[in-house]
């Protein structure tokens, strides 16, 4: 069943260089309970998605120039800002990419936590205090009591991301979004988030969209797959399938740039070229002008995404089999 649906999601900004198209036509079902992997390059749009969807972008210079986004049902972008306030942490969470600088250093971390009880389940000084020390528990911080009045500077990176997760999952969620929840963080610290969040998951049913640029986290940790290039959603697949059967050009690429043990410095592989500018979209196809596979077609019409195979979605003129 359907969480939540993001048909034709357009979020703009406006630039003293022009309109920037961050998202341009993002359509993502997330389903009960799944994992769904977000990657991409760097300015994709990936977390302008993600925070699109709790509308904590300033307004401006973001808008909302067309689309929906339907959380069981309710389209959160014609909802009042108190309304949204009641959804947000509270129905759908999030943890951002650096806990450092999301949480506030001149509070403790078990200030900030009990505020999440006070604020969305309105609990007693006493009984907030009490929840927030036993999530900083579940989530595997150790001396929870004692660790509740500490500050942020006082922990360290793997144990503040801790902390952002017990406040993202404090409401228990049905929806969390995640935006690179590793990627300050050491690879052993970074196997221990993981592998906390799927157990999180498995005890509390939470759905998780996973922004990352690290394919190999994807393939540990998600259902289905959803690569995004400059603003748009170009394959989308179950995560085995789209390992092992990539469609789109631009999937075939990140897949080979993952490095390998027996790979040397001067062999790893790179897509050609940078993201085009926002602002200045190409016409067409927009990952042309990169791409190995393009045609003389791909440069006039941009690609929808469709269903090739069962649940294997991709936008691309050559492997949907002709051109424009």
């Amino acid at each position: 069943m359907a969480l939540l649906e993001i048909r034709g999601l357009q979020t703009y900004f406006k630039t003293p260089q022009g309109t920037a198209r961050a998202v341009d036509g993002v359509d993502l079902t997330v389903r009960e309970g799944e994992v769904l992997g977000v990657v991409g390059e760097s300015g994709c749009g990936k977390s302008v998605m993600a925070l699109s969807v709790l509308r904590l972008l300033p307004r401006p210079p973001a808008f909302f120039a067309g689309g929906q986004i339907r959380f069981r049902g309710t389209d959160l972008l014609r909802l009042s800002d108190e309304e949204i306030r009641r959804i947000r942490g509270n129905r759908i969470s999030m943890i951002f990419q650096e806990p450092m600088t999301a949480l506030n250093p001149v509070f403790t971390v078990g200030n900030q936590l009990s505020e999440v009880f006070r604020t969305h389940q309105r609990l007693s000084r006493a009984e907030a205090r009490q929840r927030a020390v036993e999530m900083l528990g579940l989530v595997g911080i150790p001396s929870p009591q004692r660790r509740y009045r500490s500050y942020p500077h006082e922990m360290s990176g793997g144990m503040r991301q801790r902390v952002m997760i017990a406040m993202a999952l404090a409401c228990r969620p049905d929806l969390l979004l995640a935006d690179e929840p590793t990627t300050a963080l050491d690879v052993t610290i970074q196997a221990q988030i993981l592998d906390l969040m799927k157990e999180l998951r498995e005890q509390l049913g939470t759905a998780i969209v996973l922004i990352t640029h690290d394919m190999g986290v994807v393939a540990e940790m998600a259902d289905r797959v959803a690569v995004m290039y400059l603003g748009r959603v170009v394959e989308e697949a179950e995560t085995r399938e789209l390992f092992e059967r990539p469609l789109h050009p631009y999937t075939r690429g990140l897949l080979r740039a993952i490095p390998s043990v027996s790979q040397e410095k001067s062999e790893l592989f790179e897509i050609p070229g940078t993201v085009p500018s926002p602002v200045n979209l190409p016409d067409g196809c927009p990952f042309h002008p990169r791409c190995p596979d393009r045609q003389e077609g791909c440069r006039r019409e941009r690609p929808v995404l469709e269903e090739l195979h069962a649940g294997h979605r991709v936008a691309c003129w050559v492997a949907q089999g002709g051109s424009a």
